[in-house]
């Protein structure tokens, strides 16, 4: 059995969005295969409750989260967290003294430097590309608020951003051809790698639902055909969520309501122009988070999923999430969605940012809603957890060699 250690910028329980959501399921599987998988992870909130010293510029802490074992790190002054490598980090990870088989670097931010020091060391690495981070620290948009397809060179972004790029460039550059694998759910993340030079071969390996928080139990249809739209996730500006409300209120009709799940937290004065965008509509509900044991009561009253992000979305868990529960998704156009939702037959997908296309949308559903009961009945399931921990098991013992 291989000791397996998970890299990650940042991990529950103050943190629970799809990427620590797809490695704690993958560490999970992982461990009831019968392996020893620890998580390395990185606290960037300001509290350092329960934390200690490790290093001059680095602080640790260890505590246990859903039977896996976590290590998190923090440093103890401010930190660039747009750089590839840090000298503390690869001090701190020394210090540490882990003992691993194999690392996976389910996201690289914060933390890389951990993946010098195994390759130092002859450990195997794996990375599993969730976004487009390594290329750009802003996601691929530029101050406009525009989609860029990367840096191409340092003179793209001293002029749309106007920052220079290209010692990161070329740390993350050296990232990513260093490791052993890399793997990504959408076929459509690795073609941004190409398309900035980067060239190699990417496994393509879809992101899954652990099916033990899927029971399908719907409500009965209200008597006034009440049909709720659904946003769950990040209150975050390339989310999307502002395009949804728009959208939302160009819709007379009565018998819509629309719930947004999202921490207000994350993006204080988005969240606050999101509310006055809402401000008057009676069928627009702001709700906080709910644990992944309370989804299958959540999604029951779900009519459909919206996911009206701006940037280039990979493989969002939320799709994934509608789709095991039978909700038919309406999806921006954008990314790795148009991989898995069909337009017109298992969903609908719309250009992203266009509020008027969606409101549309949402208007002829509010007159139509028999259209959502053809999309279920079109739906496929998701893999299961399982499933893509078995391919990530494959990969592991080839490097391995168990």
């Amino acid at each position: 059995m291989m000791k397996i250690l998970y890299v990650l910028h940042q991990f529950f329980p103050k943190h629970y969005t799809g990427t620590e959501r797809f490695t704690l399921d993958l560490a999970k599987q992982m461990q009831r295969m019968g392996h020893y998988p620890t998580v390395l992870t990185y606290e960037p909130s300001p509290e350092v409750e329960g934390f200690g010293k490790l290093t001059d510029k680095m602080l640790f802490k260890r505590y246990y989260y859903d039977s896996i074992p976590v290590i998190a790190l923090r440093h103890t002054g401010p930190a660039d967290i747009s750089s590839v490598f840090d000298p503390a980090v690869e001090a701190a990870f020394n210090k540490l003294g882990l003992e691993c088989d194999l690392v996976h670097i389910c996201h690289p931010m914060r933390l890389s430097s951990s993946a010098t020091v195994c390759k130092t060391e002859g450990i195997p690495v794996v990375m599993t590309l969730t976004d487009a981070w390594l290329l750009c620290p802003r996601a691929l948009i530029d101050f406009g608020f525009r989609l860029c397809n990367g840096p191409e060179s340092e003179d793209k972004c001293m002029a749309l951003c106007k920052v220079r790029m290209k010692p990161r460039y070329e740390d993350a550059k050296t990232l990513y051809y260093a490791v052993d694998e890399v793997a990504a759910a959408s076929r459509f993340l690795p073609t941004l790698f190409e398309h900035n030079g980067w060239n190699r071969t990417v496994r393509a390996i879809p992101h899954s639902i652990d099916y033990r928080y899927v029971r399908l139990r719907r409500t009965a249809t209200p008597p006034d055909n009440r049909i709720t739209f659904a946003f769950i996730g990040s209150l975050a500006w390339h989310k999307g969520a502002h395009v949804l409300i728009n959208a939302f209120r160009t819709v007379p009709h009565p018998n819509v309501e629309l719930k947004i799940y999202g921490s207000p937290h994350e993006q204080r004065e988005y969240f606050r122009a999101l509310l006055e965008l809402a401000q008057g509509d009676s069928r627009i509900q702001f709700l906080d988070p709910f644990k992944i044991e309370d989804l299958p009561d959540i999604m029951s009253h779900v009519s459909a999923m919206v996911i009206p992000s701006v940037y280039y979305e990979n493989y969002p868990l939320v799709m994934l999430i509608a789709l095991a529960y039978k909700v038919p998704p309406i999806v921006s156009r954008i990314g790795g969605m148009p991989e898995v939702v069909r337009d017109g037959f298992n969903g609908i997908l719309f250009e992203a940012g266009d509020s008027d296309s969606l409101g549309e949308i949402i208007a002829r559903i509010a007159q139509e809603p028999a259209i959502l009961e053809d999309f279920r009945r079109n739906i496929t399931a998701p893999r299961r957890t399982e499933e893509e921990a078995l391919d990530y098991e494959n990969i592991y013992r080839d490097l391995v060699g168990f």
